[in-house]
């Protein structure tokens, strides 16, 4: 019996392969094509991808086959996002044909240990109370093979993920873009993105020699995904959006591809998973189906999926008693990007607006630790209190929400406690009862505190209270509002 049987050879499946094999886990992976696809349909890593094959020591690797390229594009903005202020390890995105990534994680895949068959796919299975029974097309027999755990990896088509009735709700295609992988005899030195009126263009190199042009046009944005794309329509569509056609010729693959936006209706059925584009599926410029994919083979969390880590705690427990738990999706997860005309979810259009707005804005550094701790509760900002009569109650006319003394008030003069240096402090002011005289008040509090051990017998300290001066910095309320300088009038 295996451990754990894969669907699909992709980026995904072979990343899980990997992860799994480092766990200790027994895993195998089948994939419908005899051979690795030339083409690439993710030619974008980004830079939390890359700083997950880091962990691996497998980033050098992708990187000195690709091309970095430092900003990119949100919803096909004209202003481009800087990825230097993102604070990840590698703050830049990737351009690498997907040919080349698979190549290098199934080298990965099988030098940990990892099996690959290819020429192998997987035609239906049957789920039990400890395994499911998976059948396997291999050439023109089938044989059935057991699995503790089945997870699919196998796109948006996925056998594995119909076979365990998991639904896949969403949006059909609304519009479509076009693909091109080409020679070029002008080809641009450096990436490049171009945005107007008439769509938007990007020019990037994935290959030795070979270059992934893409565009979404105002005047074929409408055409069907099975329309076929030409070469000469390449042409005039870059002259239009670029003004210029960069010398194109030898075509590898030509394509269109539309806004489908889907996502699985849970990510686990009973001892099936799925991932990556089984799971979800999205337009396809800027990448982020294999990146999100990367991310639910690595940790499973957001939204549930299969997960290394998540996979290997249960084989190593066992298979877990009666009904299986079942992983439900992110709230985030939830609410796919739609995928109709452009412009038209309120959300992408917001955080358009706002990336206009702030990219002549200096990056701004992360936070400071220490603002995010709550304030130790002796330090945290109390309400000022009001003109008290000696008896402890408040004087008549007086509210117990006393107005803040004005700041340029002068330095009272007191002998009621040792004389402090700093300019602001809390508002536990120096007086007749301290912090106590705050929160209870008056007389009864007075009496508590003379029938304490420290007090008794030391009437010339009866009401004083010891202020410990706050380091700088610590401890101290987030908002300078809230403090109350000690030259303030009481």
């Amino acid at each position: 019996m295996l451990d754990v049987l894969i669907a699909g050879a992709g980026p995904v499946g072979l990343w899980l392969a990997a992860e799994l094999r480092l766990h200790g886990v027994e895993v195998t992976v089948v994939e419908r094509r005899a051979a690795p696809d030339g083409r690439s349909r993710a030619v974008g890593m980004q830079a939390g991808t890359l700083d997950t094959f880091a962990t691996r020591g497998l980033a050098e690797r992708f990187i000195e086959r690709g091309t970095p390229v430092p900003t990119g594009h949100f919803g096909a903005a004209t202003t481009r996002l800087d990825f230097s202020t993102v604070g990840a390890v590698h703050p830049f995105m990737l351009a690498l044909g997907q040919s080349v990534t698979e190549q290098l994680l199934e080298e990965h895949a099988v030098a940990v240990g990892a099996r690959v068959l290819r020429g192998e796919e997987v035609v239906s299975l049957t789920q039990g109370p400890d395994a499911a029974e998976v059948v396997i097309r291999a050439g023109g027999t089938h044989r059935t093979v057991q699995a503790r755990w089945v997870v699919g990896c196998d796109g948006t088509r996925s056998a594995v993920r119909q076979a365990a009735g998991i639904d896949f709700p969403g949006q059909d295609t609304t519009l479509t873009g076009w693909l091109a992988d080409v020679e070029l005899d002008d080809p641009p030195t450096a990436p490049l993105a171009a945005t107007g009126p008439a769509g938007s263009f990007l020019a990037a190199p994935i290959d030795d020699g070979v270059h992934r042009l893409a565009g979404l046009s105002t005047a074929t944005m409408h055409h069907g995904t099975g329309e076929p794309l030409t070469l000469e329509e390449v042409r005039e569509q870059t002259r239009t959006l670029l003004g210029r056609d960069l010398g194109i010729r030898n075509s590898r693959w030509l394509s269109r591809y539309g806004n489908a936006t889907r996502q699985a209706a849970r990510y686990r059925a009973g001892r099936v998973l799925v991932a990556g584009d089984a799971a979800h599926m999205f337009f396809p410029a800027g990448g982020q189906g294999m990146n999100l994919g990367i991310q639910d083979a690595t940790t499973g969390r957001h939204p549930p999926g299969p997960g290394a880590r998540r996979t290997a705690r249960h084989l190593r427990r066992g298979a877990p008693a009666g009904r299986p738990r079942r992983h439900r999706q992110h709230p985030r997860a939830a609410r796919p990007v739609r995928g109709g005309e452009p412009g038209a979810d309120r959300a992408a259009r917001g955080l358009v607006r706002r990336a206009r707005r702030t990219a002549d804005q200096p990056p701004v550094g992360p936070p400071d630790r220490r603002l995010r701790r709550p304030a130790p509760r002796r330090h945290q900002t109390r309400r000022a209190p009001a003109e008290r009569h000696p008896t402890g109650r408040p004087r008549p006319g007086h509210s117990r929400r006393a107005h803040r003394p004005p700041v340029d008030a002068p330095r009272p003069t007191t002998t009621a406690g040792p004389r402090r240096d700093a300019d602001t402090v809390p508002h536990r002011q120096p007086g007749a009862a301290g912090r106590n005289h705050q929160r209870r008040g008056g007389a009864s509090d007075l009496a508590r505190r003379h029938r304490r051990p420290h007090s008794a017998g030391r009437p010339d300290r009866l009401g004083q209270h010891r202020h410990r001066p706050a380091a700088p910095g610590r401890g101290l309320p987030h908002h300078p509002a809230h403090l109350v300088p000690l030259n303030a009038a009481r």
